[in-house]
């Protein structure tokens, strides 16, 4: 699928200065949360990649063609479009402006958890960054591409943008003036991702944050802090059972949002004494994942779908695998 649409830019750019016109950029695909890593923690994984192709243009236009290789409609509208928004807010740091043409082809899962809208976005901020001279740091790409996110999802999801962006593990540290913190996968895992098929409000990830609870107790918030803290230290450690443990101890959105899920906790229980070593939502739902060891991948992975179908929920099942290679420039014109 195929979709043209134009608006008017504002402000112009001296082209003498530059060195390239066109760029192709790629961004992967993330898991958000990791269980108690709520709005914070992501990692980036290699199955699927959004890429971008941005050319810029003299004749102050802005054109989208979107290559959609998914099964659900993305945003056409520019000002709707995270990728094109997340473009212009770069722009707008670098104090520039001119017209350009923009290819997204979509390759991300939609609407499953997956960070569809943040690695089109991420892909957008680096592309547009390194047309402009690459001058603008990381976490400034970081915040243009949460504008992107917002712009697609309701609020910036910096936990989905910033491993596409860096890659690998991300801790976000301030959310308001964005602060990263990367770690590259010391160890080598398995993710087992699952996308079960459940009908959800078309605001999915609005629908899932209005289930969050507005307070907790203090217990549960000592709680959260904890597996929060196991989840860090499992993390730079590269101790794969201390991750799993973190990630199946979510004491505050995991109990609200599995009520999307049909038999979450039977499924959960399944994974986890077929070898899981941790096993949680992915972001905002509705695929889950487990963290398992590579040689036992596949069984589990064969586990989890064979229990949802016992429940009569037909779902899709891949083995992905982290990476630690965030956006990335594959062509330059």
């Amino acid at each position: 699928m195929h979709a043209n649409t134009k608006f008017i830019s504002n402000f112009s750019l001296d082209f003498s200065t530059l060195e390239m016109k066109i760029i192709e950029v790629s961004a992967p695909a993330t898991i958000a949360n990791l269980g108690p890593g709520f709005d914070i923690v992501g990692l980036a994984i290699e199955n699927y990649r959004d890429i971008v192709r941005i050319e810029l243009t003299e004749d102050r236009s802005i054109s989208l063609e979107i290559v959609n290789n998914t099964r659900v409609a993305v945003a056409s509208k520019p000002e709707k479009n995270s990728a094109v928004v997340s473009a212009l807010t770069v722009m707008e740091f670098a104090g520039v402006r001119s017209g350009f043409k923009m290819k997204l082809i979509k390759n991300v899962p939609v609407g499953v958890g997956l960070g569809s809208s943040g690695a089109s976005a991420a892909a957008a901020a680096y592309a547009m960054n390194i047309l402009l001279g690459g001058k603008l740091p990381m976490e400034i790409l970081v915040k243009s591409a949460g504008e992107g996110e917002k712009v697609a999802c309701g609020s910036p999801h910096l936990d989905n943008v910033a491993p596409s962006l860096y890659g690998g593990f991300t801790m976000i540290l301030d959310v308001n003036e964005p602060e990263i913190f990367n770690i590259k996968p010391s160890i080598d895992f398995s993710i087992v991702l699952i996308t079960p098929q459940v009908k959800l409000p078309s605001n999915k990830t609005e629908y899932a944050r209005s289930l969050l609870p507005r307070k907790i107790d203090l217990e549960t918030m000592v709680k959260q802090t904890s597996s929060l803290t196991r989840l860090i230290i499992g993390i730079m450690k590269g101790d794969l059972k201390m991750m799993g443990k973190a990630i199946s101890s979510d004491y505050v959105v995991e109990p609200a949002r599995s009520v999307m899920i049909p038999r979450f906790y039977e499924v959960k229980e399944t994974a986890l004494k077929a070898g899981a070593l941790g096993f949680s939502l992915s972001g905002a739902g509705p695929s889950v994942f487990a963290l398992t060891y590579p040689e036992d991948a596949e069984s589990i992975r064969r586990e989890i779908v064979k229990k949802f179908y016992e429940y009569g929920v037909e779902s899709v099942g891949i083995i992905a695998k982290p990476t630690p290679i965030g956006a990335r420039i594959e062509q330059t014109e």
